[in-house]
This record gives structure tokens, C-alpha cells and sequence, in this order.
């Protein structure tokens, strides 16, 4: 959509904050106040982006076992509207999250030096998809891929075992359950692509997924996620 439609679209429909109902703020539909309610992390670790009491630094996990992936970016802390934000996206089928999601991260992710060749959000299995009737993180990714300019390939990164949800396990349960649940279709010329997510939080999807593009060749394995739990 272009600037004159999007002007027109503003006057006719105002964003309106999903949180409170008060204007919305920078062509969101989230307002200045709950905007800066959203908890930044200040300190995390360079690698997977856990919290830590110090900037710079490398969490022991990280020091122990180096992960697939090779860098988590995330926004936000897993609390609060940011919370909200996701689970009425992923529970309540509120469609207009996935843009504020999408907008906000688009917005930081703008500014980086390099951008990866390809963008893929993190996928679901078929039966899942048709449970819940959509996939949260590709509907985050789009919008990433419409303001980043960034290709997406969907199809190329596919849930090949209907896993159990990962929501009530263990750190050590997560990475068994979900240990060769992916497969990846190698494209030509893309050594490096960012996987899309809602939320990180053990870090043992994100770990497989970069696991299986990087046996199919990719180089670099980034993990872009709305939230750090």
C-alpha cells in the first residue's frame, strides 16, 4: 500500500490502541503510553539474548555449548502487553497483532548494516495449522517482508513431525521433543536467513531449526523474535 492510500486509510479509520481504545501512536494501533510500557531488555547475552546483569556478555550456557543459531534478537521482555500482545495473537485470533508485532520489529530491524537474504518464520505442522487456523509467526514474517523488502520462502522450512507443544516442558524435555522436527529444502544463493518468532524461550527450536538450514548449507543463522522469555 502506498503513502497516499495509507494517508487516506488513516482519515478514514484512526488507529486506535488495541490495549485502551486511545489514539494510536505512529500509525499503530497501540498508543504512546502502552508503547513505552512494552519492557525493553537491557542486558542479554550477545549470543541467544537472555537476560544477564551485565551488557556485553555471554551467558554460561552459551560459554558451555555453542548454539547453531549465531545471534537471538529480540524487543521485548515476555511480560506485560508484550505478553498480551502475543497470546491474544496466538489464542484469540486478534489478526491486527501480527502487524503491531510486525511494524515495531520492522522498525528496529531497519537499521541494520547488513540484512539477511531470506526471512522464514519458524513453522508449524499441518495438523497444527489446521487446529488453529493460521501460522503466528508467518503472519509476522509478512509483514517484515513487506517493510523490510526482505524475500521470504516459506515453504522451504517445513515441520515434518507433529511435536507436542513445547509450552509445559522442560528445557531438557523441549530439546528432545523437538530434535529433527524440521526440514529445510536448500535454496541457491541464500547463505543467510533470519527465523521469524513470536516469542523465544528455551532457545531449543530456534537451535534446531539453525541446525538443520546449516547442514543444507546456510552460513548464517539469525533468530528474530518479538519477545525473550
Amino acid at each position: 500500500m502506498n503513502n497516499c492510500s495509507d494517508l487516506i486509510q488513516s482519515s478514514l479509520y484512526p488507529h486506535t490502541c488495541f490495549i485502551c481504545d486511545q489514539a494510536g501512536s505512529d500509525s499503530l494501533d497501540l498508543c504512546l503510553n502502552c508503547l513505552q510500557d512494552l519492557k525493553i531488555n537491557k542486558h542479554s547475552c550477545v549470543i541467544c539474548d537472555i537476560e544477564l546483569t551485565t551488557d556485553n556478555s555471554t551467558c554460561g550456557k552459551c560459554l558451555k555449548t555453542t548454539p547453531h543459531f549465531d545471534q537471538v534478537s529480540t524487543l521485548y521482555r515476555y511480560e506485560g502487553i508484550a505478553q498480551f500482545l502475543i497470546q491474544s495473537l496466538k489464542f484469540q485470533t486478534k489478526h491486527c497483532c501480527a502487524k503491531i508485532m510486525g511494524t515495531l520489529m520492522a522498525e528496529h530491524f531497519k537499521h541494520l548494516d547488513e540484512k539477511p537474504d531470506a526471512i522464514m518464520a519458524v513453522p508449524l505442522h499441518t495438523q497444527r495449522i489446521i487446529e488453529r487456523g493460521f501460522n503466528q509467526s508467518e503472519q509476522i514474517a509478512q509483514h517484515l517482508h513487506k517493510q523490510l523488502g526482505i524475500p521470504t520462502f516459506q515453504n522451504s522450512l517445513t515441520r515434518t513431525i507433529n511435536t507436542a507443544s513445547q509450552a509445559s516442558l522442560n528445557a531438557i524435555e523441549r530439546r528432545k521433543n523437538i530434535k529433527g522436527a524440521f526440514r529445510y529444502k536448500a535454496l541457491k544463493d541464500i547463505e543467510s536467513v533470519a527465523i521469524v518468532d513470536d516469542v523465544v524461550t528455551t532457545g531449543s527450536t530456534a537451535n534446531e531449526i539453525a541446525k538443520t538450514l546449516k547442514k543444507a548449507g546456510v552460513k548464517r543463522v539469525e533468530i528474530w523474535a518479538f519477545s525473550r522469555a
